[in-house]
């Protein structure tokens, strides 16, 4: 697709900063185990609690978008984050690490609604603006993939001098993209879809929470966000305790999911064309999460290929029902937050995505694994219903907003 000169910037910011996080991911562990000495349980219980506290603190991204620009606040997280990797060269203790990472996690959550603020302000046309969204979670994967890949030279050296060199070179990352973010106009008006007649009306001047629908639509996104803790905690713990499959299926099938990603996710972005439509997709999504737990069910009471076949039907559909959620919920987000609060509200459902990354876990381990075979039934009836429910609450919300009626009413 062809991009915009502020959408190209955001994608190659994307690409950069995307390159520091794949190289961070793939080296900090042994960074922090080999050179600090910290345990591998003192840096999982640091990114925890960081993570924890951080959910709110992130919050606070979206009301500085909304007051000083999404475009300055971007910058300055992807600087907090360059500087944050930066300052880990010179962490010494379990206390110092723990402060870093705080900031690194709140800036790290902060930022993807920031990111969608700035699409907003600066793409005109609402279908372009979820386009551009997918092209940045494509490249963004890229980077990942090739940063993850880059680490291998630290890992090799294994020493003191080449893990801070890469923690410079993941600095250098953000600031490069934190420079690329600032050459994006922030200039468009907002569309009449974005800005429905008599939005300008509602008196959401000094409201603290999004609306109930907007609530409402935050809270069942939690469970369709579910996808990505199957993926990267469901199906790895599933594969290698509850089915016969082998060992070496797990790293094949999260290939498979990052091919799958980068493939579709642009083409099926293209969908989301029209209230109607782009609503109709969040039943979608529960629907064929629904089948992928259904297949994650059937790969446990069967043995060698069969397994593997399951398996991978069910890494196939649970990739199409990620991009299918993606390019839905892009597009609602934005469109149903009023505009001169839309950073604030794209913060609030920001939250559902990080809610599930730190609950999804444990109700994974707690409820779904333990009950076997039968929690993968009990979690597909739960994701068919939530993508009836978000359907319906978008529609109902996007009526309400065509309609003018304010948001207290």
């Amino acid at each position: 697709m062809k991009l915009t000169a502020g959408g190209r910037r955001l994608a190659a910011a994307a690409l950069v900063q995307s390159l520091g996080i794949g190289l961070f991911m793939a080296s900090s562990m042994a960074y922090f185990t080999r050179q600090v000495d910290l345990s591998a349980n003192q840096v999982a219980s640091g990114l925890a609690l960081a993570g924890v506290v951080a959910l709110g603190i992130s919050l606070l991204g979206g009301v500085l978008a909304d007051r000083y620009g999404a475009r300055r606040v971007l910058a300055a997280v992807y600087l907090g984050r360059g500087a944050c990797c930066v300052a880990y060269v010179f962490v010494t203790d379990f206390w110092q690490f723990m402060a870093v990472t705080l900031c690194a996690v709140a800036c790290d959550r902060a930022g993807p609604p920031v990111l969608q603020a700035l699409v907003a302000v600066a793409v005109p046309e609402r279908q372009e603006r979820t386009r551009l969204l997918a092209v940045v979670n494509v490249v963004r994967n890229c980077g990942l993939g090739v940063g993850a890949m880059a680490a291998g030279v630290a890992l090799a050296s294994d020493t003191q001098a080449a893990y801070r060199v890469t923690l410079v070179a993941i600095g250098l990352a953000f600031l490069g993209g934190a420079v690329l973010v600032l050459r994006v106009s922030e200039l468009a008006a907002p569309t009449a879809e974005a800005a429905p007649e008599g939005a300008a009306e509602r008196p959401v001047k000094g409201r603290v929470l999004p609306d109930a629908r907007y609530l409402t639509l935050t809270g069942l996104n939690f469970l369709l966000f579910f996808f990505d803790t199957m993926l990267l905690v469901a199906m790895p713990v599933w594969i290698l305790e509850h089915t016969d499959a082998p060992r070496a299926t797990v790293s094949v099938l999260f290939a498979l999911n990052t091919v799958l990603v980068v493939v579709l996710q642009i083409p099926v972005s293209k969908l989301a064309t029209g209230q109607r439509r782009t609503t109709r997709m969040l039943t979608w999504t529960g629907a064929v999460l629904a089948v992928s737990s259904l297949c994650f069910a059937a790969s446990g009471s069967v043995a060698g290929g069969l397994a593997v076949a399951w398996l991978a039907a069910a890494v196939v559909t649970l990739s199409l029902a990620e991009v299918i959620a993606n390019s839905a919920v892009w597009d609602l987000s934005i469109a149903l937050a009023p505009e001169e609060q839309r950073g604030r509200y794209l913060s609030v459902f920001n939250l559902s995505v990080a809610g599930q990354r730190v609950l999804g876990p444990v109700m994974v381990t707690g409820l779904l694994l333990g009950s076997g075979s039968l929690g993968w039934v009990v979690a597909a009836a739960v994701l068919v219903v939530a993508g009836v429910a978000a359907e319906r609450v978008a529609r109902a919300a996007g009526e309400r907003m065509r309609a003018g009626v304010p948001v207290d009413a």
